[in-house]
């Protein structure tokens, strides 16, 4: 692993990626490609941290890109930037490229920075843990002929939670998955978060218009009390803002339009348990519950007065 964290960011406009090697040289071994083509070559003899690629792109978009990354070098972290506020593209950062953040163009540079900074401790802790733990998680598409039905889940301790108000929706996907799981269901935030505190919840299901709230960040709270647990977000009303904001604050693993496809909602959940048991091998999230334990706290307890606290400025939920 080299000394320098490793960049490599994508864009055909040329001023842009001489731009971005200036701002971060100091700091960072900084490769730079035209195309994804080009980004691809360098991928194969260089061991990225994290890559950063512009969505619009002749030959192949951004999307397209950091999709293949993500099934050749999973340990790679992805970053999208654009000009654009795409749907499409935003749709397929997340459920595609499996994006770790998505930033606007022309970005902030503190922000930019801040941004490559945490991808890069992703990336590298990543690295450290796919080294020690067999990598039982990363079969992520069923084999050739074969379909997730009749494949073996994750189905042990954690369990699917589907916060939706809207009754029909909530039991539809309920119905879906109770041969996979432990599933269970909440009509509001409350009661989800009430769930939250007394179960192991391995992956959260929720509507991202649930009571006129601002979802992400009631997604935000849970990804710092319990990174462990994975987010599907789904709405009837995709909105680029929305998304944009669920990926960047809520930190969703997957995002689904309503009426939901049952193969392809199948698919995103059960990708979401497997990255939930992933995370749970990682020694930071082990540290982070020690941690809380150590300090005389129930977990459970500390992660609903977390949850509290920092909701009750747009909800009630005390």
């Amino acid at each position: 692993m080299s000394q320098k964290p490793v960049l490599l960011f994508v864009d055909d406009e040329e001023r842009i990626v001489k731009l971005l090697k200036i701002m971060f040289r100091a700091e960072y071994e900084v490769h730079t490609a035209l195309s994804g083509a080009d980004a691809l070559a360098i991928m194969e003899t260089v061991d990225v941290d994290v890559i950063a690629s512009d969505q619009r792109m002749p030959n192949m978009t951004g999307i397209e890109l950091l999709s293949q990354v993500r099934e050749r070098w999973p340990s790679t972290v992805r970053v999208l930037l654009t000009g654009y506020s795409d749907l499409v593209a935003i749709i397929g950062a997340v459920n595609e490229g499996e994006v770790f953040r998505f930033l606007n163009k022309p970005w902030n540079q503190q922000e930019l920075r801040s941004v490559i900074t945490e991808a890069v401790d992703v990336a590298r802790g990543q690295r450290k843990l796919e080294s020690a733990i067999p990598p039982v998680w990363q079969a992520a598409e069923p084999p050739a002929g074969d379909s997730f039905d009749s494949q073996p889940q994750f189905s042990i301790g954690s369990q699917l939670l589907a916060i939706d108000g809207v009754e029909s929706d909530r039991q539809s996907v309920l119905e879906m998955f109770t041969r996979d799981y432990n599933v269970r269901g909440a009509a509001s935030i409350r009661e989800g978060l009430e769930i939250v505190r007394q179960e192991q919840i391995g992956v959260i299901v929720i509507n991202a218009e649930l009571e006129g709230t601002d979802v992400s960040e009631l997604l935000a709270q849970i990804a710092d009390s319990d990174p462990a647990i994975t987010v599907v977000a789904m709405t009837a009303n995709p909105n680029s803002d929305t998304i944009i904001k669920l990926i960047n604050r809520g930190k969703i693993y997957r995002f689904a339009i309503k009426p939901l496809s049952p193969n392809l909602f199948r698919l995103a959940v059960n990708t979401a348990m497997r990255e939930h048991h992933r995370r749970l091998a990682d020694p930071r999230v082990i540290r982070r519950r020690m941690q809380r334990g150590a300090e005389g706290e129930d977990p459970d307890n500390a992660i609903y007065e977390s949850f509290v606290q920092g909701l009750s400025r747009f909800t009630k939920v005390d």
